[in-house]
């Protein structure tokens, strides 16, 4: 059976504005790119040039991207962006029937990225620790480090990225001198704050102390 062709591809979809000129950035002569031409050479003065207008949105997640763009597609499937919305889509998925679970995962991610950041820490392994960190939801150490090492090897992730989440999700609260375990640790706190202050009887009595209508201590 043959596949059918990807219509960002098929030109018979294709509008006016998705063949269009822009100037070349070496010399000012005008070059025609096609709106799935990736680079081109200047027919002025020969030199590469990208073009300005592609996306590579489709790149990030399409598995038939390698035989659109060849060697690009791969490039754009490693950028840190693609690949935290890649673990973001996984663990939503593998906690899918756990929704307090996956609400704290989303928002411990959230902090940790802003956290690692300031801190030095290398952002994909305190975002993929968080996300992971209760994937054997019934406790089961052996299950989540498993399963985190496999999703994290299938979507790309360094080897040694890898390693360091699965140690942080390994010893969970047993405290390690290592500076992203610190991260995650903070950003799970923050999470669980969050997530505490947003369960419906914590906003009723919350609302009720507002009112006046009970005293708090």
């Amino acid at each position: 059976m043959s596949l059918g062709r990807c219509p960002g591809q098929d030109r018979r979809y294709w509008k006016p504005d998705d063949i269009f000129e822009e100037p070349c950035p070496h010399c000012g002569g005008l070059i025609e790119f096609w709106k799935d031409d990736v680079n081109l050479r200047c027919p002025h003065c020969r030199k590469l040039v990208t073009n300005p207008r592609f996306d590579p949105g489709c790149a990030a997640w399409c598995s038939y991207a390698s035989k659109c763009l060849g060697d690009m597609a791969a490039v754009y499937q490693r950028q840190p962006r693609v690949i935290r919305d890649k673990l973001e889509v996984e663990a939503r998925k593998n906690l899918f029937h756990h929704r307090e679970l996956l609400n704290l995962a989303l928002k411990a991610a959230g902090f940790a990225e802003k956290i690692a950041r300031e801190e030095g820490v290398q952002p994909l392994v305190a975002i993929a620790a968080c996300l992971f960190y209760d994937l054997g939801a019934a406790g089961e150490k052996a299950s989540s480090t498993a399963l985190a090492r496999e999703i994290m090897t299938r979507v790309g992730l360094e080897p040694e990225i890898i390693d360091q989440v699965v140690k942080i999700i390994a010893a969970r609260d047993t405290v390690l001198d290592d500076p992203a375990w610190q991260v995650v640790q903070e950003a799970r706190r923050l999470a669980k704050t969050v997530v505490e202050s947003q369960r419906p009887g914590r906003q009723v009595i919350a609302a009720a102390m507002d009112r006046g209508d009970i005293q708090g201590n």
